[in-house]
């Protein structure tokens, strides 16, 4: 009886052993993934410091709602939503494009923040030629709205349009 009581307290002591481990083992685990993806996390925002992150292939990104926040100088607000962009920077000219769906009340702030215009025509003047391809971007639709727009010193170009029915912004700057 005495060796058969040893035998289950044993067994007990083992199996709770083998549980105890795996429970700090999956603990471990998650631990470590934890600090690598804060690292990673790290990297990224050092990284974006160094050179501005602009990702056209993935809306409402952290780096993209950024990039909102930079150019039209307020964050992003609840009705702001699928947030594209692009840039491209390399070279002595630079050209930014944005693609966001809005109401009419962020258009307008947009539109105040930056000190644009409303053009009472369409305005085929807009740098289309500088414009990127991506599916988010409806260079055909674009092109039959008005934009609000804006000429600043050096030839720097300014150009938002909206398209009230799909509550869609596009916004494209350039400098030459």
């Amino acid at each position: 009886m005495f060796n058969l009581k040893k035998t289950y307290f044993l067994t007990f002591i083992f199996t709770l052993t083998l549980f105890s481990c795996d429970r700090v083992k999956n603990d471990t685990h998650k631990v470590v993934a934890k600090a690598k993806e804060t690292i990673a996390d790290k990297k990224s925002e050092l990284s974006d410091k160094l050179i501005n992150h602009y990702d056209p292939y993935h809306p409402d990104t952290k780096f993209n709602k950024k990039r909102f926040s930079e150019f039209f100088m307020f964050d992003p607000t609840p009705d702001v939503k699928n947030i594209y962009c692009y840039a491209d920077e390399m070279g002595i000219d630079h050209d930014y494009q944005f693609s966001f769906n809005c109401d009419t009340m962020t258009i307008d702030r947009i539109v105040s923040n930056l000190h644009l215009t409303n053009n009472d025509v369409i305005d085929n003047n807009n740098g289309n030629g500088f414009w990127h391809i991506f599916p988010w971007w409806d260079s055909a639709k674009v092109q039959t709205l008005k934009p609000f727009s804006k000429k600043g010193e050096h030839d720097t170009y300014w150009y938002l349009w909206y398209d009230r029915p799909q509550q869609k912004a596009y916004y494209f700057s350039f400098d030459m």
